[in-house]
């Protein structure tokens, strides 16, 4: 336990260089609600067993959403309206409601054969470059791309904004010091994303389309329009969530895969199984590692109190490997059966696009299947530094024929 004793979970390294497994671990046998300091902090608990978790994520009463959903005491939006995530319900139910259409799984189906386009264009232009002889970055010219065609597409975003979008992400959901360099960084990509998605919509109240900026510039809530503060917050969850999740699950995956080739093989010869793979990767990878709350009362939980106004962190990273639910936590198995896992949120926050980001990384590895490839990791990946998102920056691949 002296490990625990000295973790500080705001330690970014840990979680780029893969020490945050072990030491949940340790949290949950001994310590499931850890306290931890903040050096520029409130301090925050540490929820980290998986029936905890769900209990504080199914409780929005207890454990609000409204005072901001990361560690740290600050919005991605900044001082406006909040975002669908940092508020509860029924105000953000009825925020909800107005993208639920655009994310059913029946308009995602609609949209499988462009997913599918796309990625048969990444691949072929990874090949078409020397994929197959030479490395490349997958998270650079796979992983990142597809989801930002996808959801730039579902905006009303021409294609040649995903360069931008990517780069507005990174600095806005990364504390990286390869992207960030703090808050007037964040500040200033906030500022171009709300710029540039105003002019869009301004186009797109002109002349409406079937895109999600579109049903937002015409939606109405208690028989008003959204006000500026409201489009401009659910523009920055959009392009952020709707390409990091999928960025983040489809280089995971590879590297999950890689590191269990069996896995690969059996896969490939039952197809079918695909998207108990993708379940799989949710649940090994977690995306998204952790999500906050704030106690509205005072709370037992473990033998401790946890304060009306003190954080509360969910870490879905380490109830996705709680061994009282999952056998053999931190092995891939792609068949993995049950998988009930929380690695996309659980209650009325969870995840507004999990439908699209499994059918993005089920079609991507389908395709991979069909068309006889593999992707080979020829490196080891350069992880993200955050205590948010599960990333990988960096990820030396090939595209090899694998038809055996």
């Amino acid at each position: 336990m002296s490990e625990q004793a000295t973790l500080d979970l705001m330690d970014l390294s840990a979680f780029a260089e893969g020490r945050d497994h072990e030491v949940f671990r340790a949290l949950r046998d001994h310590d499931p609600l850890h306290w931890n300091d903040e050096p520029d902090g409130r301090g925050f608990w540490s929820v980290t067993r998986y029936a905890d978790i769900q209990q504080v994520a199914s409780d929005h009463k207890t454990f609000s959403s409204a005072e901001g959903t990361q560690i740290q005491d600050r919005r991605a939006e900044g001082q406006g309206d909040p975002s669908i995530h940092n508020m509860d319900p029924p105000e953000q139910t009825a925020l909800r409601r107005i993208v639920v259409p655009h994310m059913r799984p029946a308009k995602i189906r609609q949209m499988e054969g462009v997913i599918v386009e796309a990625v048969d264009g990444l691949l072929d232009k990874a090949l078409a470059e020397g994929g197959a002889e030479e490395d490349f970055d997958f998270v650079h010219q796979i992983a990142a791309q597809l989801p930002l065609l996808i959801i730039g597409r579902m905006l009303g975003a021409p294609a040649e904004a995903c360069p931008h979008m990517q780069r507005w992400t990174n600095q806005m959901a990364s504390e990286d010091p390869e992207y960030s360099a703090g808050p007037e960084t964040m500040a200033a990509a906030r500022d171009e994303v709300f710029s540039y998605f105003r002019e869009l919509e301004r186009e797109r109240r002109a002349e409406p389309r079937e895109d999600i900026v579109s049903a937002l510039a015409h939606a109405e809530l208690n028989g008003e329009p959204l006000r500026r503060g409201q489009l401009d917050a659910y523009y920055l969850l959009l392009m952020v969530a709707g390409n990091e999740t999928t960025r983040n699950l489809l280089s995971g995956g590879v590297v999950g895969l890689a590191g269990e080739p069996e896995q690969w093989r059996a896969l490939k010869a039952d197809p079918d199984r695909v998207p108990s793979a993708v379940e799989e990767m949710v649940r090994w990878v977690s995306p998204v590692l952790s999500m906050r709350r704030t106690a509205t009362r005072d709370v037992e939980l473990h033998g401790k109190t946890i304060k009306a106004g003190e954080k509360v962190v969910m870490w879905f990273c380490s109830g996705n490997r709680d061994e009282r639910v999952f056998k053999d936590p931190d092995r891939f198995l792609y068949d993995r059966s049950p998988n009930d896992h929380i690695g996309f949120g659980w209650g009325v926050h969870a995840c507004l696009g999990a439908h699209l980001a499994r059918v993005e990384a089920r079609l991507f590895f389908q395709r991979l299947i069909e068309r006889g490839l593999r992707v080979e990791v020829r490196g080891e990946p350069e992880r993200l530094q955050s205590n948010f998102f599960r990333g990988i920056k960096r990820l030396p691949v090939r595209l090899v024929t694998d038809r055996g």
